[in-house]
């Protein structure tokens, strides 16, 4: 496609978005298990081999078996961005609102959500499972959260605490 695109029609190669599709990961079946990491390899080879060219993602797809227990699937969004933009992810479908910040996980939950990602198998996935019914009872979407009173600061600052919190 991208040779097509680019050297019969004349399509500018910045002008070309791929969307590799990001599937469920965790389902229990076995086949599922390395679709993120599938992912961000292929995000890594269209950088490498298709110049100029950008990706996107919908990103909900990544969580879907553990809809429910959206604080999970919130972090789960976030660790998967952190390395599909690591290796060059131009662009995501995915609700800013709602996206926990990378640093505000939970280590013991980025871990079991990295293994699942990263190195997936079925121990990594069933470690997330159990672990994410510990995070269940406090599943509310940070989207849902309530937001800090920020009448005591200034504009730079309240406009800073929106940004970094995706209010």
């Amino acid at each position: 496609a991208y040779n097509i695109l680019t050297k019969q029609v004349g399509v500018n190669p910045s002008d070309i978005i791929f969307d590799p599709n990001v599937l469920s990961v965790a389902t229990g079946i076995d086949e599922h298990n390395s679709y993120g990491i599938d992912f961000i390899r292929t995000v890594k080879w269209i950088k490498e081999n298709l110049p100029q060219a950008k990706v996107s993602g919908g990103i909900s797809n990544l969580s879907f078996s553990f809809r429910g227990n959206n604080f999970v699937r919130e972090a789960m969004h976030s660790v998967f961005l952190y390395y599909a933009i690591k290796e060059g992810m131009d662009m995501a479908i995915v609700n800013v609102a709602s996206i926990v910040p990378f640093e505000d996980i939970p280590n013991e939950l980025r871990e079991a959500i990295e293994n699942v990602i990263l190195y997936p198998s079925q121990d990594s996935t069933q470690e997330l499972i159990e672990l994410a019914s510990k995070y269940k009872e406090n599943s509310d979407s940070v989207s849902e959260k309530k937001v800090e009173d920020d009448s005591s600061m200034t504009i730079a600052e309240r406009l800073s605490y929106a940004i970094v919190k995706g209010n």
